[in-house]
């Protein structure tokens, strides 16, 4: 993997965890670790204002411990997959953190269906589209 620019491995393995828990793949898909979603959110960081990216990594360190507070035993990442669900549900009814884990899940459906081989795996070729419409502009004589 390359290297992170606007995360800590810790933040991205947070993410990587609430990535898993709010796509939850199924074979044929790919498990998250099998993409690109935590360096494509972490990309995503690197082009925001600095501000969205501290929030977001702040949110992320939240969102770890956020179990603990609400009586789950243990942070994020230690939970079972069942009992993170719980937790995050939980937490998609506290109004002051609902908009932020609405955000942060937006963020991790997006890094990871953006990823080559969920799209191939979903049946999209992104780059046969490209193709198709770059000959199609050679024929037509378009740009």
């Amino acid at each position: 993997m390359s290297a992170l620019q606007a995360i800590a491995p810790r933040e991205a393995s947070i993410f990587a965890c609430l990535c898993d828990a709010v796509v939850a793949p199924q074979p044929p898909l790919p498990a998250v670790r099998a993409t690109d979603a935590v360096r494509a959110f972490d990309a995503g960081l690197v082009a925001a204002p600095r501000l969205n990216r501290l929030a977001l990594r702040a949110g992320l360190l939240a969102l770890e411990v956020a179990p603990l507070a609400l009586g789950f035993g243990a942070r994020l990442r230690r939970l079972t997959p069942a009992r993170r669900a719980a937790a995050l549900a939980r937490l998609d009814r506290c109004a002051p953190v609902a908009p932020l884990l609405k955000a942060l899940r937006a963020m991790a459906h997006l890094s990871y269906y953006g990823d080559l081989r969920v799209l191939n795996e979903l049946g999209h070729d992104p780059e046969a589209i490209v193709a198709r419409a770059a000959a199609l502009r050679g024929l037509e004589g378009r740009w």
